[in-house]
């Protein structure tokens, strides 16, 4: 389990830093600058942003899971290695436009915390 949460914590600075920096990087000025004034996006941009704000809102019960899995002795390998997989699935398809893949794979990573959690109990 140790190397899935190392796997996903690997996964929240591509989503939250690499991919959005790719976007951003015409605006790299912006970028090493304060930021006080605001910037338009490219749709890839925006699209990498708003990935990046849902991976971030599944993750912190993801991991959390994870760590009860790990102080309770359950086996949630299998699950979190599915949850992984799928958001890595979800980023491609939100940043590249796949609908309504994107939407699919968002429910099936939501269904799979779900069945951690009851495991869990």
């Amino acid at each position: 389990m140790t190397q899935i949460i190392i796997a996903t914590l690997a996964l929240t600075l591509v989503h939250i830093w690499l991919v959005p920096a790719f976007f951003n990087r015409v605006h790299l000025k912006y970028l090493l600058g304060s930021r006080d004034e605001g910037l338009e996006l490219s749709i890839g941009a925006a699209r990498a942003g708003r990935a990046a704000t849902n991976f971030q809102e599944s993750l912190v019960p993801f991991l959390a899971m994870c760590l009860l899995a790990m102080i309770n002795g359950a086996d949630l390998l299998v699950l979190a290695q599915v949850w992984l997989g799928l958001r890595v699935v979800y980023l491609v398809c939100y940043v590249g436009g796949i609908n309504p893949a994107r939407s699919v794979v968002w429910i099936a990573s939501l269904v799979v915390l779900v069945l951690m959690a009851v495991r869990l109990l």
